[in-house]
């Protein structure tokens, strides 16, 4: 079975990008910021089938992927998987809830 093709939005783009910069640059740990980035990269690549993961508790319309302590937040349009958000579950579900996708 074939992967579906799976679009980041510019937001989830610039998410993930964070995450990198803060792992890297703050945390001192380039190694680090490049491994949980492909992780995540990799992870998204790999869905065979749109409901392949759960949905999600906060934004019940989307479905989650979850990728060491990150969710990715994801849906099925047009037989494409589009990448929405990328987030850290550490930090408050209330600033999660409260993005608009």
């Amino acid at each position: 079975m074939a992967t579906l093709k799976v679009i980041w939005s510019n937001r989830a783009k610039t998410q993930l990008k964070s995450i990198h910069d803060y792992i890297k640059n703050k945390l001192k740990s380039p190694q680090a910021a490049r491994n949980v980035r492909q992780d995540i990269l990799r992870t998204s690549k790999s869905i065979v089938f749109a409901k392949q993961y759960e949905l999600d508790e906060i934004q019940p319309e989307y479905r989650r992927m979850l990728v060491r302590h990150y969710k990715i937040l994801y849906k099925e349009k047009h037989r494409d998987i589009h990448i929405l958000g990328v987030f850290d579950t550490q930090q408050s579900t209330e600033r999660q809830a409260n993005d608009d996708y």
